[in-house]
């Protein structure tokens, strides 16, 4: 390219930067229009490397302000998704709900479930307009598709007297009209000592049927399958698990993702659970018996949320608090990844996971601090998954719409 050439792309490029930086400036004062946004994900191709895919992106805010995180979404019958989550005002987390009948692409205002506060777990569409969830120690109820909520009920403790505590998704049995039939969770309780004594106690989860949709429950499990011991500069640690997600895979077994245990070799140092793992266990018998854990992230990688596919994939969105590989801090990334087995829940394709959302962080005084948690994923009628995944840094709902 000759000088006057390159002089004048110079001049382009130049008139073309000034000209945005006019309309910009005077378009401040214009409402910026929202919605789904251009997003990219990137698929690992098996061999070390990455493939770029396009996704959408969108970040709700409370009409009022104030930090916002989801918890919780529902694809219903009626065509409507639903969102709970959390608005922080005046010191409190307040209990909010949404809904989009356009899949995802506009939302009614963030509204406060009147008199609730706190963190809504377990969010399950049961049909026929049935909407529940799990809130301290009490499990709400709507027949209007989430417009009140007028009924609740106390989630009971185990049969042993224990304190059911909740966090995952859990596994929902409809009959041929969409209704459900029954509904599993997994719930955990901390050691002999309580919370205080973790995390050098090991967390013990219970799994349970209720069949009148979370008001009672029966058929509870505490699998030994769910512990083992880890060793750690000649000191043997007690480990269990936590919070945990259900599904039904397509052969007829339930697949669970729990949340593990800190390794021991982390028990040295401040505890913080980011430094959580992420482990399988499949029952082929619903649920009375387990298979032994099979640790797929030891550290770093939890909150972990699973959806059966229509093609029997079953996919796993999981958040990353800290990119552990190999025993050791891999790099600064924080966000969210998904992963896919093709085979009912045995094996997963670690080396083609996903990378839903990404940033990068160390705050200088913990380099296991996260800023990020709290994964719930919903399968949409188009065949596309709906993820809400708790970025901190963004101060809202974060939600990612895409194809695995």
């Amino acid at each position: 390219m000759s000088k006057q050439s390159s002089w004048r792309v110079w001049a382009l490029v130049s008139m073309v930067a000034v000209g945005g930086m006019l309309a910009a400036a005077s378009g401040l004062a214009q409402a910026v229009e929202l919605g789904w946004k251009n997003h990219y994900i990137m698929q690992g191709d098996g061999q070390g490397g990455w493939v770029v895919k396009c996704a959408q992106y969108q970040i709700l805010h409370h009409p009022q302000g104030g930090g916002c995180r989801g918890f919780g979404l529902a694809q219903m019958d009626n065509g409507e998704i639903a969102l709970v989550g959390t608005w922080s005002s005046e010191g409190t987390e307040k209990t909010v709900i949404a809904f989009s009948n356009d899949g995802g692409c506009t939302w009614s205002d963030l509204e406060q479930i009147p008199g609730l506060t706190g963190r809504p777990m377990m969010l399950a569409y049961l049909g026929n307009g049935l909407l529940t969830f799990r809130l301290g120690g009490q499990r709400y109820f709507s027949t209007d598709y989430g417009r009140t909520w007028s009924e609740h009920v106390p989630v009971p403790p185990t049969s042993d007297g224990d304190v059911f505590y909740e966090e995952g998704n859990p596994v929902v049995d409809r009959d041929a009209q969409g209704v459900a039939t029954a509904l599993g969770e997994i719930g955990w309780h901390y050691g002999p000592s309580g919370a205080s004594g973790y995390p050098h106690e090991a967390c013990s989860a219970v799994f349970r049927w209720s069949y009148d949709g979370g008001r009672t429950w029966v058929d509870e499990v505490q699998p030994a399958q769910w512990h083992w011991t880890d060793t750690y500069d000649g000191k043997t640690f007690a480990r269990g698990v936590s919070e945990g997600s259900v599904t039904r895979a397509q052969n007829g077994w339930l697949v669970a993702a729990l949340r593990t245990d800190m390794p021991a070799r982390y028990l040295n140092q401040p505890h913080d659970d980011s430094l959580e793992g992420t482990g399988v266990s499949v029952s082929k018998d619903n649920g009375k018996t387990w298979s032994p854990i099979k640790l797929l992230f030891d550290a770093g990688r939890h909150h972990a949320h699973l959806l059966t596919m229509s093609n029997g994939d079953i996919v796993m969105t999981l958040t990353v608090r800290d990119d552990v590989r190999d025993g050791k801090l891999a790099t600064y990334r924080r966000g969210c990844d998904a992963i896919i087995s093709h085979d009912n829940g045995l094996t997963w394709d670690l080396d083609r996971r996903y990378i839903l959302d990404q940033y990068e962080y160390y705050d200088g005084r913990k380099w296991y601090n996260g800023e990020c948690g709290h994964v719930y994923s919903a399968l949409l009628d188009d065949g596309s998954i709906l993820t809400t995944q708790g970025n901190y840094k963004v101060g809202g709902i974060s939600l990612i719409r895409w194809r695995p």
